[in-house]
């Protein structure tokens, strides 16, 4: 069955008034996610052929340079 997830490395990087952008900024992507019917249309296709499993991941990534 297909399946929806997202996942973030290296948020403790942030500071608190990034991080808590980053929380809107991810709230944005999973409701176009919810709303894209992006899920549905993930099983459909799995449907469609036999055995077949699809895994969609946003993956978040924080890499700041230290100064």
């Amino acid at each position: 069955m297909s399946s929806i997830s997202i996942e973030t490395n290296n948020e403790k990087q942030l500071t608190v008034d990034e991080y808590v952008r980053y929380l809107g900024i991810r709230d944005q992507i999973q409701h176009i996610l919810d709303n894209a019917n992006i899920k549905e249309t993930l099983q459909d296709a799995e449907e469609s052929i036999n055995g077949l499993s699809i895994d969609l991941i946003v993956k978040f990534s924080v890499n700041k340079k230290k100064y």
